[in-house]
């Protein structure tokens, strides 16, 4: 009997950080997820979502829809002009799909497919926040929201929540199923320089572009990534390698230092939701989860 895949919808900030080229990558090389389609979030989407058709097309995925979504936080301004670091001069000529918006696009796969569709969060949430905003009919119709996102056993302002804070705090409190992949465990996962160049020698195209995203990232940085995004990919395969804890999450959304930081209600003894929606990691097995992204990106 044939293995039923996962229908997984992936909304990306890819372009800055080398990991979310990583997570698409992964996500295409498992043949245990069916990718529906790719959103972009944050920033130049539609810059975003050419380095997205550049992955897809290597990987001979055309048919796989790729839609800009929203550059602009919800309630902040942003550079929606800029191409990111990793947008390169071969992918201007490519097309994205047009015609729909991003948040249709994903209301209407939803729709189509209820209680069947995973969205991947790999970015800001944005998108998101706004499909629940405008459609609220689709809030039960969610299978469930994997994302990358977060810290919730130490204090830290990750990328993802800090870029759009109120956004974050809507998904949150969103009644769909949620299991967030945050700093915790991710920061244990290291592309170390030996990963690096096993990528940049392989010899075949993509790992041709990913070392070279990868390569733009070091120099930018002055140091290499971690897989936190293909981490949320890989918890949709390889939930085994995961443990997660039940939480009460919030955004703070005020704090001169704090706004965009993820808290968990009850350690600071407040208890409001008494079925709570959202699972944390709280542990990976980190040795094996770089073997596992290594053998499937090097395949």
């Amino acid at each position: 009997m044939e293995e039923i895949r996962k229908k997984i919808i992936i909304d990306t900030d890819i372009g800055d950080d080398a990991d979310d080229a990583l997570a698409l990558a992964l996500a295409l090389k498992s043949p245990e997820l069916d990718v529906l389609g790719v959103t972009t979030v944050f920033r130049n989407t539609v810059a975003r979502a050419k380095i997205a058709k550049r992955l897809l097309t290597i990987l001979d995925r055309n048919d796989i829809p790729v839609y800009a979504g929203i550059g602009h936080p919800i309630i902040d301004d942003a550079d929606t002009i800029t191409p990111p670091i990793q947008y390169l001069e071969e992918m201007e000529n490519l097309d994205i799909n047009e015609g729909i918006s991003a948040i249709e696009y994903i209301r209407r796969t939803i729709m189509d497919n209820p209680h069947e569709i995973t969205l991947v969060t790999i970015g800001p949430l944005t998108n998101i926040a706004i499909l629940i905003r405008q459609y609220p009919e689709v809030i039960p119709l969610v299978k469930e929201i994997v994302m990358m996102g977060g810290a919730f056993y130490f204090h830290y302002d990750e990328w993802n929540m800090f870029c759009d804070p109120e956004a974050a705090s809507i998904v949150f409190s969103s009644t769909i199923p949620i299991k967030a992949i945050g700093l915790d465990v991710t920061l244990q996962c290291p592309v170390t320089e030996e990963l690096y160049q096993e990528i940049r020698n392989h010899g075949d195209e993509l790992t041709d572009l990913l070392g070279e995203l990868l390569r733009r990232y070091k120099e930018n940085r002055k140091r290499h990534t971690f897989l936190h995004d293909p981490l949320a990919v890989m918890s949709l395969f390889r939930p085994d390698l995961f443990e997660y804890r039940s939480e009460d999450v919030a955004v703070e959304l005020k704090g001169d230092v704090t706004r965009g930081m993820t808290f968990r209600k009850s350690k600071i003894g407040v208890h409001t939701i008494p079925e709570r929606n959202i699972y944390a990691a709280s542990a990976v097995a980190a040795g094996k989860a770089v073997e596992c992204f290594r053998e499937r990106i090097l395949s």
